[in-house]
């Protein structure tokens, strides 16, 4: 993008995008079945009819009621695209005390502490903390390809 055209949307001259949505967050993967599997389980993913068009790589498409969607897909070696947005030495601090900073993926839970029971039956390591008073609990742990995953008892937006 041109500086330019940089002030002319800071400057409000431009206007965003109309009927905007999320439609589905993709996430690269050297073991789509692993994290399929991780997705089902731990935030009850249900598998999509995905369509066969792809390629010579598996993807797998995942739908979470009422509207969200998640496209896990099999790391291409050969496209040289980074696995993550920083480049990670093999000995980085995965630290899950410090993700609440870090890019993450968040999702509202109706049951706090069922999903928090989830995490500990299923050995995954997490960090709590609270906003407002302790209203709102948040919760932030890593999926099996370490991307940052949050969960927390916001109120239902209007």
């Amino acid at each position: 993008m041109r500086e330019s055209q940089c002030e002319d949307l800071a400057m409000g001259d431009v206007s965003p995008f109309q009927g905007v949505h999320l439609h589905h967050i993709a996430r690269e993967t050297s073991d789509v079945n692993r994290l399929v599997d991780f997705y089902q389980q731990v935030f009850g993913f249900k598998k999509l009819e995905t369509p066969q068009s792809f390629g010579d790589f598996n993807v797998t498409w995942l739908h979470l009621p009422p509207i969200y969607s998640l496209h896990v897909v099999e790391r291409d070696p050969k496209s040289r695209l980074p696995e993550s947005p920083f480049v990670v030495p093999s000995d980085a601090n995965a630290d899950v005390s410090a993700l609440w900073r870090g890019p993450h993926l968040s999702f509202r839970v109706s049951d706090y502490d069922a999903a928090i029971n989830t995490l500990k039956a299923k050995d995954i390591k997490y960090f709590e903390k609270t906003q407002q008073g302790g209203k709102v609990k948040q919760c932030f742990f890593f999926d099996p390809d370490g991307n940052g995953l949050e969960i927390g008892n916001w109120p239902t937006p209007a």
